[in-house]
């Protein structure tokens, strides 16, 4: 009889990794980073599944998002000068500089952003996801 043995762990850390975002472009240090995780079943740009919060230094940060599962995601950045956790707006239209996936950027030709639109593929080859804000 053969019996075979499955390592449930091994599966699990191999379809895991950390994933870096390296942000440029703020204007200033002022408030925080939040980088909206989104997967295709989340409610692009409202819902975001995780919601990783960092400082900003030197007008630059670089959040990492640990044990996150292989897939493919959409990342929103937000610059939350004034720290209170949300997208400020301003006449309907966000009021704090905006940072997305693909180098998608927000204008009124554009439309919204979508999950389609930011979507990227996350392995254990590609760990870095680079963006710069825009106001």
């Amino acid at each position: 009889m053969l019996f075979w043995t499955i390592n449930i762990f091994a599966q699990t850390e191999k379809s895991m990794g950390s994933l870096t975002f390296n942000v440029v472009g703020f204007a200033n240090d002022e408030g925080q980073i939040l980088v909206q995780l989104f997967r295709k079943e989340d409610k692009v740009p409202t819902k975001p599944f995780k919601v990783v919060k960092a400082l900003i230094a030197n007008k630059k940060a670089d959040v990492v998002v640990e044990n996150l599962s292989f897939g493919e995601y959409a990342v929103i950045i937000v610059h939350d000068k004034n720290s209170n956790g949300i997208i400020d707006h301003k006449w309907g239209m966000p009021n704090e500089p905006l940072g997305f996936t693909n180098n998608w950027h927000f204008s009124l030709f554009s439309g919204m952003p979508t999950f389609d639109k930011l979507k990227f593929t996350f392995t254990g080859s590609q760990d870095k996801c680079n963006i710069i804000m825009r106001d």
